[in-house]
């Protein structure tokens, strides 16, 4: 048993104010928009939904109102408005816009013109005020050079205050980046902290994975349950109880690496 499940997650958007938004079908309708929030890299099985944000700006809120009632490119402006007053929330969304997160209107286009080093600077702002999935995206932002000179010291630093702000997806990512059976963050032989390789740690890694498998993260489910089942962090034994619970929680949450797991037990 030497499957497991990989990589990494994003989500993004910004610029201060003077937000440009895209002319077709501005006030165009949607039933309720789910933002995407995150990459194809590492996601959950299950839609990510509105995170959780200390945020009483009422531009910010008034933009998530706009959201649920389909007007996009009104509530990137209040975003935008927020963001200029510094609003976590609304730096976040605004980044989201930038990062080309938010879908595309009527005509196929993205709300705002894509601008990943205005995306970074939002989410770097929204970071630093204590937003979790900022800090997620703003260190996936350092991992991939996306706005910013890629610095994979940084992003690791940045991606363990996320997971310490409560991101589920931080502590899978985490997880993956310090799992022995997973590619390396950075380059191997380098020294140099922008693309040195970060050191692989089974004990580390699996506490991570534990941390976003309590809160329902259903591949972290998975790579937890072959720590477990293959005794991966050293000094331990096969546990095989507890891997099978993992990946029958992880199938129901519709993982499909999890019946493979359970497959091939």
């Amino acid at each position: 048993m030497r499957m497991i499940v990989g990589a990494f997650a994003r989500a993004r958007w910004a610029r201060p104010v003077s937000v440009r938004v895209h002319s077709a079908l501005s006030a165009h309708s949607v039933a309720r928009y789910q933002p995407q929030y995150r990459r194809d890299l590492s996601v959950s099985a299950t839609p990510p939904p509105t995170p959780a944000v200390d945020d009483e700006h009422p531009e910010f809120a008034r933009g998530m109102t706009l959201i649920d009632s389909g007007h996009m490119a009104d509530a990137i402006d209040a975003f935008a408005t927020a963001a200029s007053s510094g609003s976590p929330g609304g730096n976040f969304f605004l980044a989201l816009a930038y990062d080309n997160l938010l879908g595309e209107n009527a005509a196929g286009d993205p709300w705002v013109e894509p601008d990943p080093e205005a995306a970074f600077r939002c989410y770097k702002r929204a970071a630093e005020a204590g937003h979790a999935e900022a800090a997620m995206n703003l260190a996936l932002c350092y991992r991939n050079g996306e706005g910013v000179s890629r610095h994979i010291a940084k992003a690791l630093e940045t991606m363990e205050v996320s997971a310490a702000l409560g991101s589920d997806r931080a502590q899978y990512n985490l997880g993956v980046a310090l799992d022995p059976l997973q590619p390396p963050w950075g380059v191997p032989g380098e020294v140099a902290p922008e693309e040195a390789m970060v050191r692989k740690d089974p004990a580390r890694a699996a506490a991570f994975y534990e941390q976003a498998a309590a809160q329902g993260h259903g591949k972290a489910k998975v790579n937890l349950g072959i720590f477990l089942y293959t005794a991966t962090v050293p000094g331990t034994t096969p546990n095989r109880t507890s891997a099978e619970v993992l990946w029958k929680e992880a199938l129901e949450d519709g993982v499909p690496e999890a019946e493979l797991c359970l497959k091939n037990m």
